[in-house]
């Protein structure tokens, strides 16, 4: 399971990878709230597969 420190990095690493995901696409201004869930399960559904 993990220290409360263990899940606090791994939280941070999943917002880092998001915002690295979002900046691949610098013309796109905004999101909708469904465009970022949809990134979420894509990142989500990808990090299993490692």
């Amino acid at each position: 399971m993990g220290t409360e420190a263990e899940r606090q990095d791994t939280r941070k690493a999943m917002a880092f990878d998001l915002i690295s995901i979002i900046d691949e696409k610098p013309e796109k201004e905004s999101y909708s709230a469904e465009e970022v869930k949809k990134l979420i399960r894509v990142y989500v559904n990808t990090a299993d597969q490692k």
